[in-house]
């Protein structure tokens, strides 16, 4: 075959969308919850919570706050990030300094216990720090090396798993770069569904001696979690009921959330109140993060002769710290040579440069005129690295999809997501076509779909892939044949045509209003 061959054709689609929000997006008397933290002693969760409900929320009483242990930062430097501080100069101290200071053999505080890593690892990201970082990198992969067989993960290491922990891991690996469809992710959910009881709701461990029934804490972090991980909660419900409306059903008149029904108030009511509101406002953890402005969030994928090393997520200043983190995430070897010119990616794998073949990299599917290391990247970017010949030139088209997601319902037409509407050919090479797409109308908790054809006009069968960058919405919500895009794959054959179903499908919980972008690009690689 032909080397040239080898080039990869594109097609991309631009996305826009304007979210809007129903008037009244969230469950419970939610007024009456924030009025009765108001009246309680400040604490972490209190702070946190007060924030996710768009109230001022306090944090003065942290100014002559003195930790004793990685828990104790842990939870202020949430609380502070969560109030709009600076958790590395709060009023003249460094919390995120003194968090590390518990760092020691490959993990955070106490070694026989796990929820300080992953509480850890919730703290340093909402302060800022980059997921490249040494204690970040190595926490994260300390939660991972610790999940159970179950797919749950316990309090304390070699113990049962428990939803708590488990809520709050599945949060923390997601904010540390770990994608939706990895396996970790994936039996930790089913872990989950595993656990949930009839009522809807949640116990704290399914398989304890002393109960097994639900409570407002377990439902909470729960469902916090099914917010980050942006499901449906329509699929999590039992007899019409979740863990939404079984939470729900444990706030009283008072404001306050009882632990379970009958319990009354107790002095954690405050607490189990707070993790209610945030659960129950659409909201996960970390509440509010500081931007790593040095390590923006990119999309990539590193692509080999014969298969794919890594694709995902990560936070990397340039082009070639992202190979390093990527191989921690996806356990490749690397070398990366020093030469006249600067650091050179010489092999990752069994690839390694030899004669004109050797590792080039796009952003944007283009190809930088700097090395990848001067290569400084920015948010939204998608970067390509490509082990071939050295003539490779990546191209691509684009085509735009709309959408105004919340308000009233859409225009005659837009509220059927089965129905096809107006059929846009691509052509998977160049030249190929350029179009719209508007998908109307959504309030969270529907969906919509539009169709288009890809055509493969080249001489060679091709290997259809799909990528979406920009905003969260298209990348979290955005599916390919009822396919969550990533794992979407089809192959084409000279000549040959196929519609591809694209839908967005926004969670009950969404609360982010505005107008938003992003890119749906397809592309294909050659068969061997």
């Amino acid at each position: 075959m032909d080397e040239k061959i080898k080039n990869y054709v594109i097609t991309s689609i631009l996305l826009s969308a304007l979210v809007l929000l129903p008037l009244f997006p969230v469950r419970g008397d939610i007024d009456q919850s924030i009025q009765y933290l108001k009246t309680k002693t400040p604490n972490p969760w209190v702070t946190m919570a007060l924030s996710a409900a768009g109230e001022d929320s306090d944090a003065d009483y942290l100014k002559i706050f003195v930790g004793a242990s990685a828990s104790d930062y842990e939870a202020a430097i949430l609380a502070l990030v969560a109030a709009g501080k600076d958790p590395k100069s709060f009023p003249n101290e460094n919390f995120v300094q003194k968090l590390k200071s518990f760092y020691s053999g490959g993990q955070i505080g106490d070694p026989s216990l796990l929820n300080d890593d992953i509480f850890g690892l919730l703290a340093l990201l909402a302060a800022g720090e980059p997921i490249g970082d040494e204690v970040v990198s190595s926490a994260k992969n300390f939660v991972i090396q610790n999940q159970n067989a179950d797919g749950g993960w316990a309090f304390a290491i070699l113990s049962g798993s428990d939803t708590n922990m488990t809520a709050m891991a599945i949060m923390a690996l997601l904010e540390s770069g770990v994608s939706k469809s990895n396996a970790n992710i994936s039996k930790a959910i089913q872990y989950l569904k595993d656990a949930q009881n009839s009522d809807g709701g949640f116990p704290y461990d399914p398989k304890s001696l002393f109960g097994t029934s639900s409570d407002a804490s377990s439902d909470a972090w729960v469902l916090s979690a099914l917010n980050k991980l942006g499901e449906n909660l329509n699929d999590w419900k039992k007899d019409e009921r979740g863990p939404a409306e079984h939470l729900s059903g444990l706030e009283t008149s008072a404001g306050y959330f009882e632990y379970q029904k009958g319990n009354g108030e107790d002095a954690f009511s405050p607490i189990t109140t707070s993790y209610a509101l945030i659960a129950l406002r659409g909201k996960y953890y970390p509440v509010s993060k500081i931007s790593s402005s040095a390590n923006p969030s990119v999309n990539f994928k590193i692509e080999g002769k014969t298969k794919t090393y890594c694709e995902g997520e990560a936070q990397a200043p340039d082009a070639l710290e992202l190979v390093k983190i990527a191989a921690s995430d996806c356990s490749f070897t690397y070398n990366i040579k020093d030469t006249s010119f600067g650091p050179y990616l010489e092999q990752i794998g069994d690839d390694k440069a030899s004669g004109t073949d050797g590792w080039l990299y796009a952003v944007n599917f283009i190809l930088p005129s700097v090395g990848a290391a001067d290569y400084k990247l920015k948010a939204g970017d998608y970067v390509l690295w490509h082990y071939g010949a050295f003539d490779w030139q990546p191209q691509s088209t684009s085509i735009t999809l709309k959408t105004k997601v919340g308000g009233s319902s859409g225009s005659p037409g837009d509220n059927n997501p089965n129905q096809p509407e107006d059929e846009i050919s691509l052509t998977v090479s160049i030249p190929g076509a350029g179009g719209s797409l508007d998908f109307g109308n959504i309030l969270p908790g529907e969906s919509r779909a539009k169709f288009v054809k890809v055509t493969n006009s080249g001489d060679v069968s091709l290997v259809i892939a799909g990528i979406v960058t920009g905003n969260d919405i298209f990348r979290g919500y955005l599916k390919i044949n009822d396919l969550p895009w990533r794992d979407f794959g089809t192959n084409l054959s000279a000549g040959a045509s196929e519609t591809e179903k694209i839908g967005i499908q926004i969670p009950s919980s969404y609360t982010n209003p505005g107008e938003k972008e992003g890119l749906l690009i397809f592309w294909g690689t050659p068969t061997q």
